[in-house]
């Protein structure tokens, strides 16, 4: 009985995972598929580390939710590239190689989580890793408690292919890794403090100046930041933040809010798309971008600036188009992978209206005085 409900459950968690809404083999196949497009973007020596969690939203081609490819070996060919991806392949076949000829039983278990690897979990985990270095580590004892007429042979291979030179070069990776290391999480933890004390504005400035100069590679402390430091220096802070993080999508779109803010429709407007490139199916941030592009027309017109009035509305009603456009497509496509609810806003006819009104007044050749909403 026990065996049957063991059995039963585990059925029901297969079957959801091969046929829900989200975690399905065709949607392992929209990640698999777009990964591969941004790989070829950068084949030889890859974007650096957690490309995909920092670059699907630009690179998927339906608005799916998958921050993780589910792929060791394409984690490693986006993050890598081919040099690297090769070199990971050379050290699980010189892993298989050992764990087969030292200890034969403990290869399933390998051979288990490297095939696995390939369709299910990424490499982003620290244990799969630990797992990958155990079991040929757990192969090489069991080689040692054995006579010395069996194992003699292998140990002294293995230990002759240890050069001191090797095993120098090692260490010194593993001392610059650890200082990375200590400077991301001395900066994370600053960030955290930071956010805990975001009633005092100057001490939580502070704060995430500390943690920037720990590690000015974070996109999310440089967005922090920006939001607390005068316009022009925050939007300096962003631009130079962006030599690090050149796709994040959250630095774009703090650069283009800050342009929406101000008077030049055609510098908002080119911010605006950089955002909308690398989070393609944000129906919020086309919303916003498009109200932004509203009310930079509104103040035009107030200043009396009827060319500013007429060009932010065209701006926006082009917005609002390509909106559209995108959104019919994915509605003729189906709800199926559509797991961040893409689709046109009902708050996007009314504002369409008021676009179109206050060009209208703006081309006038006597101006009227708009009734906003």
């Amino acid at each position: 009985m026990a065996w049957t409900a063991a059995a039963s459950a585990v059925l029901l968690q297969v079957r959801a995972r091969i046929t829900g809404p989200s975690p399905t083999a065709a949607a392992r196949g929209l990640f698999y598929r777009d990964a591969w497009k941004l790989a070829a973007e950068a084949p030889w020596l890859g974007r650096g580390g957690e490309t995909w969690r920092h670059s699907y939203l630009a690179a998927q081609s339906r608005p799916y939710v998958g921050s993780q490819v589910h792929s060791g070996y394409l984690d490693i060919l986006l993050n890598l590239g081919t040099a690297g991806l090769a070199a990971v392949l050379l050290l699980l076949l010189a892993a298989g190689w050992l764990v087969f000829k030292a200890s034969p039983r403990l290869l399933p278990p390998l051979l288990v989580i490297i095939l696995h690897s390939a369709v299910d979990f990424d490499w982003s985990y620290g244990l799969i890793w630990m797992l990958l270095l155990l079991l040929p580590a757990w192969a090489l004892t069991e080689t040692i408690a054995r006579p010395v007429a069996e194992g003699t042979a292998i140990l002294t291979r293995l230990r002759r292919s240890w050069p001191y030179a090797g095993i120098a070069v090692l260490c010194a990776l593993t001392f610059m890794l650890s200082i990375l290391s200590y400077q991301a999480m001395r900066g994370a933890a600053l960030y955290k403090q930071a956010a805990r004390t975001s009633t005092d504005p100057a001490a939580q400035t502070v704060l995430l100046r500390q943690s920037l100069a720990w590690n000015p590679r974070e996109p999310q402390t440089a967005a922090a930041l920006s939001r607390l430091l005068p316009e022009e220096q925050g939007m300096d802070l962003l631009q130079s933040s962006m030599q690090f993080s050149p796709g994040d999508a959250a630095l774009h779109w703090e650069l283009a809010e800050r342009y929406l803010q101000g008077r030049d429709p055609g510098e908002a407007l080119y911010w605006v798309r950089r955002s909308l490139k690398a989070d393609i199916f944000n129906a919020a941030k086309r919303l916003a971008a498009i109200e932004g592009m509203l009310k930079m027309a509104e103040r035009g017109l107030a200043e009396g600036n009827r060319q500013r009035a007429a060009d932010s509305a065209a701006a926006g009603l082009e917005l609002l188009r390509q909106y559209s456009l995108l959104a019919g497509r994915e509605h003729s496509a189906g709800r199926r992978h559509n797991d961040r609810g893409f689709g046109i806003n009902e708050q996007a006819e009314g504002v369409y209206l008021r676009l179109r009104a206050l060009q209208a007044l703006a081309i006038q050749d006597e101006p009227k005085k708009l009734v906003t909403g």
